[in-house]
């Protein structure tokens, strides 16, 4: 009797670590869905895509997409806030945020536009938003970025800085609000109807109430739906502040060259 149940108790132990072995450790959410409207799908590494509603976690090398007419915020465990337009394909493919507020964050992005809001992570280092034709470095500050028809173009709204590094090794940074880098640099101050398409794209129809800017969903806490983005020195963003110079002949270009004042050559100018 004590042999046989020596064997009973020893093929149980054997099942059980058997199972443990086989079954996957649970991937830790890194973060999870702000809003979305209508559609937004995630596809965790090793599993099936599934459906993203309001309060969905997300893990890290999740693919996550927006659909044809679908808009999204994911808010990261360290406050950073990203807003997907439609189309939007993304990667999460390097999330880490330690106790002591340090780590590292990056994405890839492989089609559509979306704004970048950084939170804890982005201050003690750039954090990075690759696509297939140049790797976006975002420090402090928020941005918009989108990747259409083989071109990257980056949009610094207010903070700290933002560059481009291409893959042939040229990098450029700006830290002046409204510009503008692409593969080819620093291309000046962003033209007012290229940036209200952009918003638009991102948050869809603006949204009576609030008193604010109405640039669509938002949440509570670092985007509120009552205004526009913020960095994370504390600088408000104003779309205004790029109306000085519309005209009718802006809506006609979408990202023209400012004049430089006299004796400025730098993209802070």
């Amino acid at each position: 009797m004590p042999i046989a149940n020596f064997t009973l108790k020893t093929a149980l132990l054997v099942a059980t670590a058997a199972l443990a072995i086989a079954a996957p450790v649970a991937a830790q959410n890194i973060g999870s869905v702000a809003s979305q409207e209508p559609t937004l799908r995630g596809t965790p590494p090793g599993g099936g895509t599934r459906t993203l509603n309001l309060g969905t976690g997300v893990v890290q090398d999740e693919t996550i997409a927006s659909s044809a007419s679908g808009r999204g915020q994911i808010l990261f465990m360290d406050q950073t806030t990203l807003s997907l337009a439609p189309n939007t394909t993304i990667v999460l493919d390097q999330f880490v945020f330690n106790a002591d507020g340090g780590g590292q964050m990056g994405l890839q992005m492989t089609q559509g536009a979306l704004r970048f809001i950084g939170g804890t992570l982005s201050r003690g280092q750039e954090a990075t938003v690759t696509t297939p034709t140049a790797t976006i470095g975002i420090r402090g500050s928020s941005s918009l970025i989108q990747y259409l028809n083989g071109e990257t173009v980056a949009v610094f709204l207010a903070g700290e800085r933002l560059c481009i590094t291409t893959p042939a090794g040229g990098r450029q940074c700006t830290s002046r609000r409204g510009g503008v880098l692409t593969e080819d640099g620093y291309q000046g101050r962003v033209n007012p109807a290229f940036l209200a398409q952009m918003l638009q794209l991102i948050d869809g129809a603006p949204r009576g109430g609030g008193g604010g800017t109405g640039l669509g969903s938002g949440v509570n806490n670092p985007n509120p739906s009552d205004r526009g983005p913020v960095s994370t020195t504390g600088e408000e963003f104003d779309p205004e502040v790029f109306d000085d110079d519309f005209d009718g002949d802006d809506a006609r270009d979408f990202l023209p060259e400012l004049p430089t004042p006299t004796g400025c050559t730098g993209p802070n100018c």
